[in-house]
């Protein structure tokens, strides 16, 4: 075996049968061979422990079978920053075999090293001929640009893995809320809805398939272009430290495959989901109708109350009105009149078109003096916005999340239990419910207009009348 082959064979022996290049941070497992740790981490299906090996698929366990083989890493340093130079001293210039002489030139439209006969020959004559040290030169730069380009093809690819990951467990998480909150919902209804329950449960997990079959797709072709793009890479990187003849012979095939990858730009997903309304959900609520009206000496100095106390509206020239200690003086807010210390209750307000605005329910003792929005443990509140053309919901729980417009929204309280649940009370499902936690104190309604758009006039909140529409 020659020197050339012996080099070969050693750099073999040092490459990783993973990523195909040489070994980073290389593990020996129990079984013998050697990998890198992040091409075998890869290898893992979610949080799992254990594995096969890629090789020859023994049972790894991905815990206590790995050793840090560091001997194998200073190996495989050592011999990639050796490799060119020892190429490069051993391959020297070929003899062209028709006129004996030595093949110094490359022609670029054949592709084909020339001696100095050969490039006199016709079939030459208006070809581009270079010397051949000129012709690798510029090979070579054209090869390491494209590495560049396709390592960073490579990342964004692989960002976009890692998003669709991120986004799959945000879906299985929503999937999973929801029927949470479903189940909650029926444990209040009578036995007559059990049947409905199943389905909507049903149709959750139907929806919950769909998207993750979406993603499952998604994935598969996020991996496939990921590994195109990784062999591309490998070929890149085999013409570069190849010869000189292999690299300028080999690599207009790799150039055109590697425009084409980065032509291609990963599609955006989506997950579809659907609302789950409930049978006689707004019937059973109005069942715990409550009148509600407006505290008017809680309101603050730029809320307008009506003279029926049922609705507010923001106004941006203050009142000339005292400053009682039940008064909000930094924040937007008037209380009920009601307070609650037992009971089920509901109510509905109707919030129309605002761009903004806050509603839900709070301890009578709340600070009429905070200077920021308090959110503390003693106030539930349920937000709305609308924002770069989205609705968008807020509540202390699960922070901001998309949802279709929402012009009335239903308040539930159950003080015994501890329970807020906010409704969309025109098409009757739930919007949000937070955990049971047990009143300590007298609890009063909230409400807050927020401040108005700049292209918008002013609407009003309003708290809505009894009905059974």
């Amino acid at each position: 075996m020659d020197v050339k082959d012996l080099i070969e064979d050693l750099q073999a022996s040092l490459t990783c049968s993973i990523c195909l290049g040489y070994f980073t941070d290389p593990v020996t497992v129990n079984c013998g061979h050697s990998f890198c740790i992040g091409c075998l981490g890869h290898c893992r299906v979610g949080a799992q422990e254990t594995l096969t090996c890629p090789e020859c698929r023994a049972e790894i366990d991905y815990g206590r079978d790995l050793v840090i083989n560091r001997s194998l890493q200073q190996l495989s340093i050592t011999t990639k920053m050796l490799r060119p130079h020892l190429v490069q001293a051993l391959v020297g210039l070929s003899t062209c075999d028709k006129h004996g002489e030595k093949e110094k030139l490359f022609c670029e439209q054949d592709h084909r090293i020339l001696c100095d006969s050969c490039s006199l020959a016709p079939e030459h004559k208006d070809h581009q001929v270079l010397p051949l040290e000129m012709a690798v030169a510029k090979g070579k730069e054209k090869l390491l640009e494209t590495q560049n380009i396709l390592r960073r093809k490579e990342e964004h690819l692989q960002e976009a893995w890692d998003q669709a990951i991120r986004s799959e467990a945000r879906c299985k998480k929503y999937a999973l809320n929801s029927q949470r909150l479903l189940i909650s919902e029926y444990d209040k209804m009578h036995q007559i809805l059990w049947e409905e329950e199943i389905l909507q449960l049903q149709d959750l997990k139907q929806q919950l398939r769909d998207n993750m079959v979406k993603y499952e797709r998604y994935k598969v072709k996020l991996s496939q272009e990921i590994q195109s793009v990784q062999r591309v890479l490998l070929e890149v990187e085999e013409h570069v430290e190849g010869t000189p003849s292999e690299m300028l012979q080999g690599m207009k095939g790799t150039l055109d495959e590697s425009e084409k990858l980065l032509c291609q730009e990963p599609e955006i997903v989506s997950e579809d989901w659907t609302i789950f309304p409930i049978t006689g959900l707004r019937e059973m609520l109005m069942i715990f109708y409550r009148d509600i009206t407006l505290d008017p000496e809680t309101a603050h100095a730029h809320l307008v109350l009506s003279e029926d106390l049922k609705s507010v509206k923001y106004t941006s020239v203050p009142q000339d009105l005292p400053n009682n200690k039940e008064r909000f003086v930094h924040l937007l807010i008037v209380l009920g009149a009601q307070t609650f210390t037992s009971g089920r209750h509901y109510w509905e307000v109707e919030v129309g078109e605002k761009t903004e605005w806050e509603v839900g329910i709070c301890e009578e003792s709340i600070s009429r003096k905070w200077k920021h929005s308090p959110f503390p443990e003693d106030v539930r509140i349920l937000a709305g916005c609308r924002h770069q053309g989205r609705f968008l919901l807020w509540n202390s729980q699960d922070g901001y999340y998309p949802s279709a417009p929402v012009q009335k929204v239903g308040i539930f309280l159950d003080y015994e239990r501890g329970h807020v649940a906010f409704y969309n009370a025109m098409d009757r499902f739930l919007l949000c419910s937070f955990p049971n936690k047990a009143f300590q104190k007298p609890m009063r309604p909230c409400f807050s207009p927020s401040l108005p758009d700049e292209e918008i006039t002013p609407e009003s909140l309003i708290i809505c009348p009894r009905s059974t529409q």
